[in-house]
């Protein structure tokens, strides 16, 4: 039961911590192209538009897999079953 509740609590931090850190994130993000002077390069552009959909998609993947993983243990199934 304590593993299943630390992945909960796991979980629940880490999806906290990267929507706080978000802002700070997305802001470097968006002058990372300027401050580099890769505006005139479409590709690398491109790419550092990407960053805000990665870090999201990291965050969830990452906080409600261990969610997801926590309470499936909780009920007897999967690989924190207790």
């Amino acid at each position: 039961m304590k593993q299943q509740m630390t992945a909960i609590i796991m979980g629940v931090i880490i999806i906290v911590v990267g929507l706080v850190l978000e802002s700070t994130i997305l802001s470097r993000a968006a002058t990372a192209g300027s401050d580099a002077k890769i505006g005139s390069f479409a590709g690398a552009q491109a790419l550092n538009d990407l960053v805000p959909l990665v870090y999201n998609a990291a965050i969830v993947i990452l906080g409600v897999g261990l969610i997801g993983l926590g309470g499936l243990g909780m009920t007897g199934r999967g690989p924190l079953k207790g």
